[in-house]
């Protein structure tokens, strides 16, 4: 099966269908490099050169879109909390747009423990992206503003990865179905976020003053007395 060509060269998208339809029907332990250079018309030589293995092949439309992600942020005019919301929508957008792709990816990753540690260690790289991305836009420093861009950063990762694998199982889903479960996980993190990486923003907590004082003390010296407590205590 020859695959599309761009200027000569097979389209990546088609080098990745064609291998997991092979992986689907012959099995990933039994498919070869071989077999995927004669189903693609690419040479074997230069689908080593190009991927590397079988899990880089599988995994290649991945990388495509994680350098897709980091360049959205760099170049995001948004607050960054809406920035990394709009990054993890063009990753879910990435899964939905290609179901041929996704879905059996998806499966074969279930059955395949290496090929799940891949994937572990693909949701990580955004996680840290996301993390980074939002920790250099906070104001603040040190080991408090690190803290929390990487619990709002686990969190988007967490709720992201709640609806793809929602759809995943069940991709005949409606898509406004899906969408509508992405923007409300959102905003669920948004609400949960955005006190810890905006804490100048809560409202500070009153102050308490306990003022003791003798049952015949007069007026105006309790007054005097309170005054002089409330002074001291603005002063510490």
């Amino acid at each position: 099966m020859a695959g599309e060509r761009t200027g000569g060269r097979v389209a990546t998208r088609e080098v990745v269908l064609a291998s997991v339809r092979l992986f689907t029907e012959d099995g990933f332990d039994a498919t070869t490099m071989e077999g995927i250079a004669a189903a693609t018309g690419v040479s074997r030589r230069s689908l080593f050169r190009r991927f590397g293995s079988k899990e880089d092949i599988l995994f290649a439309e991945h990388d495509e879109l994680f350098s897709t992600v980091v360049r959205y942020l760099d170049a995001s005019p948004d607050d960054p909390l809406s920035s990394v919301f709009a990054a993890a929508r063009l990753v879910l957008q990435g899964y939905l747009g290609d179901p041929e792709i996704t879905v059996p990816r998806y499966r074969l990753v279930r059955a395949h423990p290496r090929l799940r540690d891949r994937e572990v260690a693909m949701t990580a790289r955004y996680q840290a992206a996301f993390s980074r991305y939002l920790a250099d836009r906070q104001d603040g420093g040190g080991e408090e503003r690190s803290l929390a861009a990487g619990v709002a950063a686990a969190s988007l990762i967490s709720a992201h990865n709640h609806v793809l694998r929602g759809w995943l199982r069940s991709p005949e889903q409606d898509r406004r179905e899906v969408w509508a479960s992405f923007d409300a996980a959102m905003e669920f993190v948004r609400r949960a976020a955005e006190p810890v990486l905006r804490p100048a923003d809560r409202p500070s907590r009153d102050r308490v003053l306990v003022a003791v004082y003798p049952g015949d003390l007069g007026r105006d010296e309790l007054i005097r007395r309170v005054t002089a407590a409330v002074e001291e205590s603005e002063g510490a």
